[in-house]
């Protein structure tokens, strides 16, 4: 009898245990890939381990699944309901801060705000011409419909044509119903490799570099804060102890640009980026600068 009720002891013991743990289990749950060469988001999901690692939460009781892939925009949505995603790496933005909490680190440094154009063989003469800002207006970038970047070239006296799908903005390019398409310097030679059979007529142009503050932080829905306590203390290690920086000189979606001095352009032209105040942009442990690629700005 004795022994009947220990088991039953040990039993309701492990239930208890289960239990305490289900309560304790954190789910974060993110968008599929973009597509087949959205390996940004094998990036992102590399980042978003080191910073669970470095935030002292038992990584056993935190699950990461992906839901089906969604536009940017509706991911924006999405993460303010914080039911289908509670997290997703997105272009910061002031606007964003109202509803969902920011992970204030870049996640690439802010190399994303450094810009190569992908254009058509056809167009190389024609942008060989260019070596201003005004002269540049008179050319039409592509972007994405939701992409804080759209804003931003618009702001600064630039004409711009948008799709939602990433893939079409690589198809518009081609035919011709856009000029260029600006694309952060890391992008640009990885994704030309991966089009290469699809789009032969696209090449990066290499002579001019575009350039405004920019970054990719990780946002969380604010039905989580708890999580993003952690992941803001992981990402902060991350940046500080240079682990950024090693998963970005490892990792197939920037290793390629390094050493950065390698890609000094001949024109370098910057606007400003009137969607978000950084802080600091000049801290190195945060921030790539343009001195990082050998250009001196006044």
């Amino acid at each position: 009898m004795l022994t009947l009720i220990v088991r039953i002891l040990c039993l309701a013991g492990l239930c208890c245990c289960f239990a305490y743990a289900a309560e304790n289990q954190i789910t974060i749950t993110v968008p599929a890939p973009r597509s087949l060469h959205d390996i940004s988001h094998d990036y992102h999901i590399r980042l978003l381990d080191i910073a669970l690692a470095n935030s002292g939460m038992d990584r056993s009781n935190v699950i990461v699944r992906q839901v089906p892939a969604i536009s940017e925009g509706r991911a924006k949505v999405e993460l303010k309901k914080g039911t289908l995603i509670n997290l997703y790496w997105l272009g910061a933005e002031t606007a964003l801060a109202d509803d969902l909490i920011a992970i204030e680190i870049p996640t690439t440094r802010g190399l994303i705000g450094f810009r190569k154009f992908i254009i058509a063989r056809t167009q190389r003469q024609e942008f060989a011409g260019i070596n201003s800002l005004s002269a540049l207006s008179l050319k039409i970038a592509c972007q994405g419909q939701h992409w804080a970047d759209t804003t931003i070239l618009t702001q600064a006296g630039l004409r711009v044509t948008t799709s939602v799908n990433y893939e079409t903005l690589f198809q518009m390019v081609a035919l011709g119903r856009c000029d260029y398409f600006p694309r952060g310097y890391h992008d640009v030679l990885l994704e030309l490799e991966q089009r290469a059979t699809t789009y032969p007529e696209l090449m990066r142009y290499d002579d001019i570099m575009l350039h405004y503050p920019f970054a990719v932080f990780f946002y969380v829905s604010k039905s989580a804060p708890e999580l993003a306590e952690k992941l803001q203390a992981g990402m902060e290690i991350a940046a500080k102890t240079g682990q950024i920086n090693e998963l970005m000189q490892q990792h197939p979606l920037t290793k390629a640009v390094f050493p950065l001095i390698n890609g000094k352009p001949e024109f370098f032209l910057s606007i400003p980026n009137p969607t978000m105040q950084f802080d600091d942009i000049s801290n190195p442990d945060y921030w790539i600068t343009p001195s990082d690629f050998g250009i001196t700005t006044q």
